[in-house]
């Protein structure tokens, strides 16, 4: 019941009202590349898929192996619904996440393990993620608990 309801309001919310209930499509997850990329499988396919408008700690910054077991807790191995929105320049679909009728994107955000990315989130939800970000923030959840952190695509700038 739970899916039939996110699915309900997947399509029928401005946020994903350019997407047809076609482009939805269900798979398992099969391996966590880190806390915002993963590989799933659809049929006998198998695709690289990069969660829209979040970004987690890169692999030698602080936080990231947290923020990578939190993913494989709440996705590894089990059957999660995948709305894309674009294939990004590294070939990798970006898409919004849902299991069991759980927004996961948003679930990331949520815990602190996740920042909102502020370039590429820019569909509704992206302000409901910022208020559960600032949240998280507030109550020193998860990344927030460390006196200073650093979004990754500052580290990124900072490391080249």
């Amino acid at each position: 019941m739970k899916t039939i309801f996110f699915l309900l309001i997947l399509v029928t919310t401005p946020f994903y009202s350019a997407l047809s209930a076609e482009s939805m499509f269900s798979a398992v997850v099969t391996k966590i590349i880190d806390g915002d990329s993963i590989v799933i499988k659809k049929g006998k396919k198998y695709i690289e898929v990069r969660l829209y408008g979040i970004d987690c700690p890169e692999w030698n910054q602080h936080f990231s192996a947290e923020a990578k077991n939190n993913t494989a807790s709440l996705l590894h191995g089990k059957k999660i619904t995948v709305v894309p929105q674009y294939y990004d320049s590294y070939g990798r679909l970006v898409a919004l996440l849902s299991q069991n009728g759980q927004d996961v994107n948003g679930a990331l955000v949520k815990s602190g393990t996740a920042w909102v990315y502020p370039r590429y989130c820019i569909k509704n939800v992206c302000d409901i993620w910022i208020a559960d970000q600032q949240t998280a923030k507030e109550k020193g959840m998860g990344l927030w608990a460390i006196e200073s952190p650093v979004s990754p695509w500052q580290w990124k700038r900072m490391h080249r």
